[in-house]
């Protein structure tokens, strides 16, 4: 079986998808946290605050969600690079596409062309 180039483009847009979602949950809970000093230190109204910390609350489970997302991503990624375990290969280029759509749609292309190429 000749082996190509399509495992190791799959697995770096994997791994770098997922680094942009590990980022942008960890900017995400950095922002919220910044937001309750800024608004403890200002003393700003407390209905404006006890608002601002409910919405908070309701999206704080996003930037969870995308850094286990970036994780699974980044497993993914390596295993596609050490052309091991295509369904685990695959779940990681699904991932990625939920977190970075421009690098996952392609990679999920990629690594299902690479199938064959998988142990």
């Amino acid at each position: 079986m000749k082996l190509t180039w399509k495992p190791i483009m799959a697995g770096i847009l994997d791994v770098v998808s997922g680094a942009i979602g590990m980022v942008g949950g960890i900017y995400f809970v950095v922002l919220g946290s910044v937001f309750r000093i800024i608004h403890e230190v200002m003393g700003m109204d407390p209905l404006v605050v006890q608002q601002t910390e409910q919405i908070i609350s309701k999206l704080f489970a996003v930037p969870f969600v995308l850094v286990f997302i970036g994780i699974i991503s980044i497993i993914g990624g390596v295993y596609a690079l050490q052309r091991r375990i295509w369904p685990l290969a695959l779940a990681g280029a699904i991932s990625s596409c939920i977190v970075f759509p421009v690098f996952g749609i392609p990679s999920i292309i990629i690594t299902a062309l690479a199938q064959k190429e998988f142990s």
